[in-house]
């Protein structure tokens, strides 16, 4: 079972790779890689905002786990930078079912998840120079589809917790429902916020699922193609 297990998660040991720079020699690196425009000849806001996505890691629960895990090698860090996606798409659900949004707390920690997932998004776009060559092009946009529905369940706990959809009782399943119907841009009507902070909110999060789905997948897009080129 243990051996399955294994080769379930992790595949053939010798895949297990040993990563030579910690995570936070790789963060030193890339930040100075940016400053002296070592890849890329960026100046003005375009060098701000790339130096600010590489510097802002820092404060993220992600480059933290990177670092501990890498030391057991690129397969195990990958695994559990997976868990650790996870586990931020399903603690939002696990507020909401356990009525724990009512805390202000759960909107402090939905909101920073929140920043770190859009964060790390932008990064890919901004930044890609600076990042290796992912193992994986399938195993991306995997990730992309469980930081597309972090994103949903993040923005559901916040409509939640500051009833930003009205007075009347809503439940679990009405957050959500709204949240992820505001995310695919649909919306039916039906319902709707019932305060200028909730209208900002619903803004907020249009704007920000346009701009992940329309920039991530045309990131990708090109990779994809690539990727079939090389099976044929």
């Amino acid at each position: 079972m243990k051996h399955a297990l294994y080769k379930l998660f992790f595949g053939k040991p010798e895949y297990n790779k040993p990563i030579k720079l910690s995570a936070y020699q790789t963060y030193v690196i890339n930040l100075d890689r940016i400053w002296n425009n070592v890849k890329h000849h960026d100046i003005g806001f375009e060098k701000v905002l790339r130096l600010f996505l590489v510097a802002i890691q820092i404060i993220f629960p992600g480059i933290h786990i990177r670092n501990i895990f890498g030391r057991y090698g690129i397969i195990r860090r990958n695994v559990a930078i997976e868990f650790y996606v996870l586990f931020k798409t399903f603690l939002p659900f696990i507020f909401l079912v356990t009525g724990f949004y009512q805390h202000i707390a759960a909107v402090v920690i939905a909101s920073y998840l929140l920043i770190e997932t859009i964060c790390y998004v932008a990064s890919l776009i901004f930044v890609s120079d600076v990042f290796v060559k992912p193992r994986s092009y399938r195993r991306n946009i995997l990730m992309l589809f469980l930081n597309y529905m972090e994103i949903s369940m993040c923005f559901a706990v916040i409509y939640a917790s500051l009833h930003l959809l009205g007075n009347r009782p809503y439940d679990m399943m009405d957050y959500i429902y709204f949240s992820i119907v505001t995310s695919t841009t649909i919306g039916y009507g039906d319902m709707h916020p019932a305060s200028h902070l909730g209208q900002i909110t619903v803004c907020v999060q249009a704007v920000m699922v346009v701009a992940f789905i329309v920039l991530f997948l045309n990131f990708f897009g090109s990779k994809v193609e690539t990727l079939h080129n090389e099976d044929e």
